[in-house]
């Protein structure tokens, strides 16, 4: 993806979505699981919005463990957009 799409993507998410990038890029580099992340999410860049609606599949699991899981609802929200895989690939890279 060109950098000049990068940066329109950049600009059509709000700030509070940019922060939820900006978290889950976070606890996954906590972790240590960036490369595993990095491999998966290239993988995945393809199938962006069918696994976006795979987690809303999985919604009633997650809902049976957390009462209200409104982060997951909000990070399936932003991954439904094309192009926002690429976002959250960038800031792994950033960090790692």
């Amino acid at each position: 993806m060109d950098e000049a799409a990068v940066q329109d993507l950049e600009a059509a998410i709000t700030d509070d979505e940019r922060s939820m990038l900006d978290d889950l890029a976070d606890g996954i580099t906590r972790r240590r699981l960036t490369p595993a992340a990095l491999f998966f999410f290239e993988s995945m860049k393809p199938l962006g919005f069918v696994s976006s609606q795979m987690l809303l599949f999985f919604r009633p699991i997650v809902e049976a463990m957390w009462p209200n899981p409104v982060t997951y609802d909000r990070i399936t929200k932003v991954l439904e957009r094309r192009g926002s895989i690429e976002l959250l690939l960038r800031r792994l890279e950033a960090r790692n």
